[in-house]
């Protein structure tokens, strides 16, 4: 790769994260805010970010599935590179994003110390907030979860796919 390649990919890695960052810290909602930070640079359907509503928050906020910024990621790489209904015939397609789901969940997972909401929560904070349990919410608010925390998880996310589909030569939007 070219220097002038690997600064035009560190400056859409960059604008993608801060694009995550300031979705999350606005937004809420760490799934759809990864995904809506891949549209905004990448060609993304717009049913991919409402699909990713109820993924935030280890799932439904209960805090014990997977991170939504991991998820989020997830459903972009298989967006990109899963197996279309029309295709469901070709058992090998099932298995076409798994090389880069897998590095995208190994980074995340070695980066946080696991893949789960209460696991970044960990990392983050020492401790999991419930936020289903308006107090913990409230501690979670006041420990800098969406001022800066939860942001960040989802802007590094949103780099790191955006990273995987630079590199996997999907076109980037001209803006």
């Amino acid at each position: 790769m070219a220097d002038h390649e690997k600064v035009e990919k560190e400056k859409l890695m960059q604008k993608v994260y801060n694009r995550g960052y300031e979705l999350e810290q606005r937004y809420d909602g760490c799934a759809q805010c990864v995904v809506a930070a891949i549209q905004d640079h990448f060609p993304v359907n717009s049913a991919l970010v409402k699909a990713a509503t109820s993924f935030s928050g280890g799932i439904a906020s209960t805090t014990n599935g997977p991170c939504g910024a991991l998820t989020g990621g997830i459903m972009v790489l298989s967006f990109f590179f899963g197996r279309p209904r029309e295709e469901f015939s070709d058992i090998s397609m099932l298995r076409r994003p798994g090389p880069l789901v897998r590095g995208f969940w190994e980074q995340f997972a070695r980066k946080y110390g696991g893949d789960s909401c209460s696991d970044v929560q960990h990392y983050l904070f020492g401790t999991a907030y419930s936020f289903l349990d308006s107090e913990e919410h409230r501690q979670y608010e006041e420990a800098g979860g969406i001022k800066d925390k939860c942001p960040a998880v989802v802007g590094q996310s949103a780099a790191w796919v955006a990273e995987l589909l630079l590199e996997s030569d999907v076109p980037v939007l001209k803006k």
